[in-house]
């Protein structure tokens, strides 16, 4: 099973791991681009980051994490967007704010199979 169920993906925040979701298509100033997230658990609580990046997959290299940034003037993985306390706070935030899905959360790297996948549909 490759997505995590809400209570094992607090379960692996909780233990120190990151979890990914793929949030699909984004548009930045008119260039269609890929959106996903990451959670990071770290000593002063849970970061947030998003990812927009340019979508030059193909067959053989779906590595999203390794895609430019849609924006030439933000960093190469992501934007922070907050640092919260609790994993349940950051989960909340991300699901409310960034449209992520509580049962579609997967472990660290495995966002790359999300997109993958999400090629193969939209071809």
């Amino acid at each position: 099973m490759r997505h995590l169920m809400p209570s094992f993906a607090l379960a692996a925040l909780r233990r120190g791991q990151q979890i990914e979701q793929f949030l699909g298509r984004v548009e930045h100033d008119g260039h269609r681009g890929l959106r996903w997230v990451a959670l990071s658990p770290g000593s002063s609580g849970v970061t947030i980051y998003v990812s927009d990046v340019e979508d030059v997959g193909t067959d053989n290299f779906f590595d999203i994490t390794e895609f430019p940034p849609l924006d030439p003037e933000e960093e190469t993985w992501g934007r922070m967007i907050a640092v919260l306390p609790t994993s349940e706070d950051a989960l909340h935030l991300a699901e409310r704010d960034l449209s992520a899905v509580p049962r579609r959360w997967v472990n660290q790297g495995i966002v790359c199979d999300e997109y993958q996948d999400f090629r193969k549909m939209n071809q």
